[in-house]
């Protein structure tokens, strides 16, 4: 077992599992996925896909979540799809053929908004390409944020 425990929030419905670390389902204020001790300066917020991310874009609930990311001193949100799944959304994304026509949203709107997440509010954005290397990309994370400040509870 790892010298930290990862938090996971209790709202994950198929958390990533961090099988060599020790977990904890608690409720986490910001973000999906945290270290015990760091959730002040720590969060990581998980995307399945561009099609989340777009509709997450227009809820207020959102533009929250954003506000108090903002001011972490290490934020992120990893998303488990490609750079290119972003520029040919819908294309390739969950959503039925059918309700192309009714998307909103175009890719390039969702670029502007991935690059204000980044400039505006200090959020790092993170394409993966998949579930089981954002899962990767998040442990490293942690990994190197713990290595920086241990379990330090300030």
């Amino acid at each position: 077992m790892s010298s930290f425990t990862i938090i996971v929030d209790t709202r994950e419905q198929k958390p990533w599992v961090f099988s060599e670390h020790a977990t904890a389902n608690h409720k986490l204020d910001t973000g999906d996925y945290a270290i015990e001790g760091l959730e002040h300066i720590l969060c990581i917020e998980r995307k399945k896909g561009i099609a989340e991310l777009a509709n997450n874009m227009r809820e207020k609930r959102f533009k929250d979540v954003i506000e108090r990311m903002s001011k972490y001193k290490h934020a992120y949100i990893l998303l488990e799809c490609e750079y290119s799944q972003m520029m040919n959304y819908p294309i390739g994304s969950d959503v039925p053929p059918k309700l192309w026509s009714k998307i909103k949203i175009p890719p390039l709107f969702i670029l502007k908004f991935i690059t204000e997440l980044s400039v505006d509010y200090g959020i790092n954005v993170i394409f993966c390409g998949n579930a089981s290397w954002a899962e990767s990309t998040a442990l490293s994370i942690m990994k190197k944020r713990h290595k920086v400040y241990g379990n330090d509870k300030k």
